[in-house]
């Protein structure tokens, strides 16, 4: 319980960002027991808001646009995620990965005052599932990343042409090669990316080289 956290200061203050009066209420309960945090509520981002020790987004309330367009007003800001779906916050983390807690629409009272009181002293709040997820993706970044690494200049950029839709015989008239060629150095490609197909291959180039690295 919050009462039990002693390293929360008597000043923290929370901004709950919703349009739900109800959930304002529901979290206030929630909170009931820990005098040493303010919470206040507001349905817009306003001046101030940034002062606050923790910011609670209520993913609910608002759409995709509009939490993604709030989350980069919030950059510099302790932030938590409420009330969001499983996908919801994987696809926000994905882009944000400096939120520091996820809560789930059937957290309960006691988890969710536990994640609060973490998150003030410092820590994140995140559910497993969730971090497991997190962290399966990083691990297939870091290995493309390397494994992008060892691919030679003329397979980058052949992979990069067919990201751009350029067929095969495209782009062996393009770089002055035989199409046989091009074949070759896809199929060479892909095995070192461990892609299924050049599609997959093509993203995964274009999302780590840029055009002038190429």
């Amino acid at each position: 319980m919050l009462d039990e956290s002693p390293a929360v200061v008597a000043s923290s203050r929370l901004v709950l960002l919703s349009n739900s009066e109800l959930l304002d209420g529901l979290l206030h309960q929630h909170l009931h027991g820990g005098p040493q945090l303010r919470l206040t509520r507001s349905s817009t981002f306003r001046p101030g808001v940034n002062d606050a020790d923790l910011v609670l987004l209520d993913v609910g309330s608002f759409t995709e646009a509009d939490c993604l367009r709030l989350l980069r007003q919030l950059r510099d800001t302790p932030t938590a995620l409420i009330n969001a779906q499983a996908d919801q916050a994987r696809g926000l983390l994905v882009q944000h990965p400096w939120i520091k807690g996820v809560f789930y629409p059937n957290t309960s009272r006691a988890n969710f005052s536990r994640g609060i009181s973490v998150m003030l002293e410092g820590g994140d709040w995140l559910p497993r599932a969730l971090m497991e997820k997190l962290l399966g993706r990083y691990r297939q970044i870091t290995h493309a990343s390397r494994a992008i690494d060892d691919l030679s200049v003329r397979e980058k950029q052949i992979l990069a042409l067919a990201g751009k839709g350029l067929s095969n015989s495209e782009i062996a008239e393009s770089l002055h090669l035989s199409t046989h060629t091009i074949k070759s150095h896809i199929h060479n490609a892909l095995g070192k990316l461990g892609a299924s197909n050049r599609a997959q291959g093509a993203s995964l180039v274009l999302g780590h080289v840029g055009e002038a690295g190429i």
